[in-house]
């Protein structure tokens, strides 16, 4: 079993993806080079992909694959002896299993329908169990857990379009009903419902442009809704349980609020809804999902955000997206509600975790533009701005101090401290100091007057040098200019402090 489950590599993941894509002739994970044909392939993935294809060809393998069963796997049998948490490694098994059968799979529908035989009977016992009022509770449980863990196992494995679409079109519209049921029948029971929210977060998830409908396709917007429902379905519940202690809170509760954000964020991302039709025409599906989304942050206190790596992560990566793509939803919160935002921004800044600090810059790099352009259009007495607009502007101008903060973190983190994301820091930076002129001339003075007489001219020559150049706009050629002169800015007051007796407390500049 070792030598079946150590294929499941990353190396083997993209042979055979790379036969999928060989067996249409183009790299569909690349945009750029869609339709192109493709380059020649290295001997060491040639003898590679030569011993996958010999690998599936032997009768132990075919065994496997035509019969993974618990007749013959007693791992995937029900044990009501054991946890559910012990079913994971069910998980590892089928994306094995997966991208095997993806070797020759190819356009072939009866060869997946036959490997997916197993399933089909596990989900239509499940579907009758919950069709009854008198069930085997935990008999259900046991047999869904197993059964999402290997639908995951396979959905992860399934990287191009064909096979997984093969896969999206045999569990919907069929089975999902089914997956919802569990979500409104075991939401407080995270052993049951996190496998199935981690199902769905793989489902929407478009890795290597996978999720790809036709034009006439009205899939991915019902995809969408399904989600929608998930996400507000679960988040609803989850919000009942009401005060959890501090030692359970995570595995009670945030522990699947972090997978409903990951899955919002993988549809949002997607590229495969256009979003804009759910208020044409009257649907609330991305309402509900947006809304449910606020519910579950504000039950969530601002030292949790950070204190759980996985949640940080997809909290930011969801916020990322929401401001890059959903600013108008973000402007019309409520003022306690944006300000939570902005703290958490503002707090996300300093965080250990590159990724979470990248995405925090991203963010606020956003807000900040979206700011400056209705700033600038309402200077320039062109129409009217919508009322959320309007609204944004004034929480903005009430709480000057939140903006000016954030000024202040990221000029400090980038004078004083070890800055590993440099670019990054700069995309926010020139829209602060635009939108806080003056609070950045203070801030100025402060540095320079805190340095050694004889060094204050070459650090105010320092910030002179920083804006030199620099017009008063956001636009894409202004901000690569910026982003140069802060390397050098950063570089020269580097090597001015060093020289330096007394330098300064960066603690000064967040007075």
């Amino acid at each position: 079993m070792n030598w079946l489950l150590s294929s499941t590599s990353p190396a083997l993941g993209r042979l055979t993806e790379a036969t999928e894509m060989d067996r249409v002739g183009v790299r569909t994970d690349n945009p750029s080079v869609r339709g192109r044909p493709l380059p020649p392939e290295p001997p060491v993935l040639k003898e590679a992909k030569s011993s996958v294809r010999k690998l599936v060809k032997l009768s132990a393998v075919q065994f496997m694959l035509n019969n993974h069963t618990s007749e013959h796997f007693s791992f995937l049998g029900i044990n009501n002896q054991s946890n559910l948490s012990d079913m994971r490694c069910r998980t590892t098994f089928y994306t094995a299993l997966g991208r095997l059968l993806m070797v020759d799979l190819g356009e072939d529908e009866d060869q997946f329908e036959q490997f997916m035989l197993p399933l089909t009977a596990a989900f239509e016992a499940v579907a009758q169990m919950l069709s009854t009022n008198t069930f085997n509770e935990q008999e259900a449980k046991r047999t869904l857990v197993g059964l999402v863990r290997d639908l995951r196992g396979i959905a992860f494995a399934f990287n191009a379009k064909t096979s997984f679409m093969m896969l999206f079109d045999w569990i919907y519209p069929t089975y999902m009903p089914i997956l919802q049921r569990a979500i409104e029948l075991w939401y407080h029971d995270p052993a049951c419902t996190t496998p199935v929210l981690k199902l769905m977060a793989e489902l929407v998830h478009n890795r290597s442009q996978r999720l790809q409908f036709d034009v006439s396709s009205p899939n991915g917007i019902l995809l969408f809704r399904e989600t929608s429902k998930m996400i507000t379905t679960y988040g609803n519940r989850i919000l009942t349980l009401g005060e959890v202690p501090k030692e359970q809170v995570y595995g009670v509760k945030l522990k699947g609020v972090s997978v409903c954000f990951a899955m919002l964020k993988a549809v949002l991302s997607g590229n495969y809804v256009n979003f804009g039709v759910f208020r044409l025409y009257g649907d609330d599906a991305l309402d509900n999902a947006l809304q449910t989304f606020i519910k579950l942050l504000l039950s969530i206190p601002h030292s949790d955000l950070l204190d759980y790596p996985k949640l940080s992560q997809s909290f930011y990566s969801l916020l990322e997206v929401l401001t890059q793509d959903h600013m108008n939803f973000i402007a019309s919160l409520e003022p306690h509600v944006v300000m939570y935002i902005l703290s958490s921004i503002s707090e996300g800044l300093t965080a250990l975790d590159t990724m979470v600090c990248t995405g925090c810059c991203s963010s606020l790099d956003h807000i900040v533009t979206y700011l400056f352009k209705q700033l600038s259009r309402s200077t320039k007495k062109r129409p009217a701005p919508m009322a959320t607009d309007d609204r944004f502007l004034h929480i903005m101008q009430q709480h000057p101090e939140m903006i000016q903060q954030m000024l202040s973190t990221v000029l400090n983190i980038i004078i004083f401290e070890d800055c590993r994301n440099q670019w990054s820091m700069s995309r926010p930076l020139l829209g602060l100091i635009l939108l806080n002129e003056k609070y950045f001339a203070d801030l100025r003075n402060s540095i320079v007057s805190s340095q050694p007489p004889e060094k204050q001219q070459a650090m105010h020559l320092c910030f002179e040098n920083l804006m030199e150049g620099i017009e008063r706009n956001l636009l894409t050629k202004n901000r690569d200019r910026f982003t140069q002169n802060l390397s050098v800015f950063r570089r020269e007051v580097n090597d001015s402090m060093k020289n330096s007796t007394y330098g300064v407390n960066s603690n000064d500049m967040m007075s």
